[in-house]
């Protein structure tokens, strides 16, 4: 365990980030810890179009700063967000 925290904190080094940000998560890792807690607690994995939400979000505010709240381009999303909440009406 204590070569693996090693490793973390030699790849934050390597990106120049201190060790302080060790709790933030990049990329697919964060949804795999995400995934795997779930599992742990026993419940499902994260829906995909929550996954993809959060991606397309992030591809918005690097394509948009000023105005990623105010333009969106996730209608089907948000459609597959409400096909998933019918389920607990």
């Amino acid at each position: 365990m204590i070569e693996d925290v090693k490793a973390i904190y030699m790849r934050l080094e390597t990106f120049g980030w201190p060790k302080r940000y060790t709790h933030n998560f990049s990329g697919d890792y964060q949804f795999e810890y995400d995934d795997w807690l779930a599992e742990q607690c026993g419940h499902p994995p994260i829906e995909e179009w929550r996954k993809l939400m959060h991606v397309a979000c992030a591809m918005n505010k690097a394509a948009r700063p000023e105005t990623y709240r105010d333009e969106w381009d996730d209608d089907h999303l948000v459609a597959q967000a409400n096909e998933d909440f019918k389920k607990y009406i």
